[in-house]
């Protein structure tokens, strides 16, 4: 029996088995080969013993003792005068570990890291640092993709808000090929321009990605991402369903007292100094502030009907905590101002207020002046700060209230859609009807029939949903039209979205390309982070990540 098939160039001479196993073996061969010239030597000039650790045999230390023998180099003009044999099947020169134990431990490092690789080696009797099996990680050359035709690219957070990377992957293999430190213009463009094999690139909604695929490979057809489309559409139902909630629910339920309804209809000014939005998220924060104002329209009706507190928790589908506080507000509780995150420009603020006192509006200028004088933030970030300076401070009036009346009434049996709620409302309008259960589908046929608005949002967005599903992207510009007929804001703001991009919207809803694999990926790549604690450099990362490929 062979205790080493792969081993067919050494004759074993003696097996010891104490505590650990300890094998004595030499080169069959009679002669060696010189390493620099080639030439074939039977002279010996001396041995020495070289030991070498292998790996384990049921749970014990393997190790070998390799009589190793110097020969003299035959070849006059060789630079070597006397050389060793080696074991090109066995190890490398001055390495103290055989070649399959070598890669047992690489396999190791790129499976678990450093610090949980050597972990776990102590319990299976491979010993080894972190740093040795680092090492064997980096080492490793990496697959290199050969000529992708499908990609996919997305970002994802080194540090959340702050910094991102960005991951490629082939979408005809599903494996990842490339790992960008950064999502700037200038590193996605040069790595596509490095590529110009690319004819199809799947990716979000990202500004920057499409601008960097203009400049970097202009020849390949940009493909929208069906989940992320899919994504925008729901946020604009949700934002419409909270706006329409007081007209769902008083479709549904008795007619409203005068005083609550003079209580809706009050204006409020909002006493904060901050930069103008964009459309869209104003009415998001619109739909969100009248979906609580019905919220706690009904705390005052239920309260005033005698409910006690966790009842109208209940009902209502709000934590009790929650009833205390508003109805011991008195008033409508507005939001409360949140404080403004540190910025990269607080440092610069004095300067560019006094630039701006004196007159100046050149935001690129002001840009060059600021990364001068040390600036890392974005362009973005600056001209965010500097809208800022264009809004005046403004002083609101509290609202003033009227209190519940302090007689009771008898408490009213329970109406359909009093725990009305738009984020659970919305999947109902995006999901396939034939896989809501009974239950969904009567409360989807009330929102529906309560409002012509969602009956009409309930139309548009199951005729996308449906171009998602089947690739008929055909059909793209009859629904824009539908959506330019029903004027509803909030769909008007996703088809200007998509007026933007549609191009790449097309293909998107036509093609069978998207961003699913690569999201994968990008789990797989947060996990391998987290795993080192947030402390791996981008070439570790990016040799574990590739590794698989």
């Amino acid at each position: 029996m062979t205790i080493f098939p792969d081993l067919s160039d050494l004759v074993i001479e003696q097996i010891s088995v104490t505590n650990d196993v300890t094998v004595t073996v030499h080169a069959a061969s009679s002669t060696a080969s010189c390493p620099c010239c080639g030439a074939m030597s039977k002279r010996v000039q001396s041995r020495y013993i070289r030991t070498l650790r292998d790996l384990p045999a049921s749970g014990r230390l393997v190790h070998l003792v390799v009589r190793v023998r110097r020969f003299f180099c035959q070849e006059s003009t060789c630079v070597r005068k006397i050389f060793a044999e080696r074991f090109p099947s066995l190890t490398f020169p001055r390495v103290k570990c055989t070649l399959r134990l070598q890669e047992t431990l690489r396999e190791m490092g790129f499976v678990l890291g450093g610090e949980a690789g050597a972990r776990l080696g102590k319990h299976l009797s491979l010993p080894a640092s972190p740093d040795t099996l680092l090492r064997l990680v980096k080492r490793t050359e990496l697959p290199t993709a050969s000529a992708p035709r499908v990609v996919g690219i997305d970002d994802w957070s080194w540090k959340r808000r702050l910094r991102y990377g960005t991951l490629i992957c082939d979408l005809e293999s599903g494996r990842p090929i490339e790992v960008l430190p950064d999502r700037e213009v200038e590193t996605v463009s040069a790595w596509f321009e490095s590529h110009p094999t690319v004819e199809i690139v799947s990716r979000d909604r990202s500004s920057e990605y499409a601008t960097a695929m203009k400049k970097g490979a202009p020849q390949a057809l940009q493909v929208a991402d069906r989940w992320h489309l899919g994504k925008n559409l729901a946020g604009s139902v949700e934002t419409l369903l909270a706006r329409c909630r007081a007209e769902i629910r008083r479709a549904l339920q008795a007619q409203a007292t005068p005083e609550q309804e003079r209580e809706e209809t009050a204006p409020t000014l909002e006493e904060e100094r901050r930069p103008p939005r964009s459309r869209s998220v104003k009415l998001a924060q619109e739909g969100r502030r009248a979906q609580k104002r019905d919220r706690y329209t009904q705390v005052v009706e239920f309260h005033q009907q005698g409910l006690k507190a966790t009842d109208i928790a209940s009902r209502i589908g709000i934590g009790e905590r929650t009833v205390y506080r508003w109805l011991g507000h008195g008033t409508f509780p507005e939001a409360r101002r949140r404080r403004r995150r540190p910025s990269l420009i607080d440092p610069y603020e004095n300067y560019v207020l006094n630039w701006w006192q004196e007159g100046n509006r050149n935001g690129a200028q002001l840009y060059r002046e600021l990364t001068a004088r040390g600036y890392t933030g974005s362009a973005k970030a600056m001209y965010h700060y500097l809208t800022t300076l264009r809004i005046p401070r403004s002083h609101a009036s509290k609202l003033s209230a009227s209190r519940p009346r302090e007689h009771k009434r008898v408490p009213s049996l329970p109406t359909p859609l009093e725990n009305f709620s738009a984020q659970r409302a919305t999947w109902l309008f995006m999901g396939q009807p034939e896989k809501l259960n009974e239950r969904q589908q009567e409360e989807l046929a009330l929102i529906r029939q309560a409002s012509p608005t969602t009956e009409i949002a309930y139309c548009l967005a199951q005729a996308f949903m449906h171009m998602i599903r089947e690739h008929t992207g055909q059909q793209l510009d009859t629904w824009l039209s539908s959506v330019e007929v029903s004027h509803l804001p909030e769909f008007e703001s996703f088809a200007r979205g998509i007026h933007q991009d549609k191009m790449a919207v097309l293909a998107g809803l036509t093609l069978p390309w998207s961003n699913g694999p690569l999201e994968g990926h990008i789990n797989r790549l947060k996990l391998l982070k987290r795993s080192m604690y947030g402390r791996a450099k981008l070439p570790l990362l990016r040799a574990r990540m590739l590794h698989t490929a």
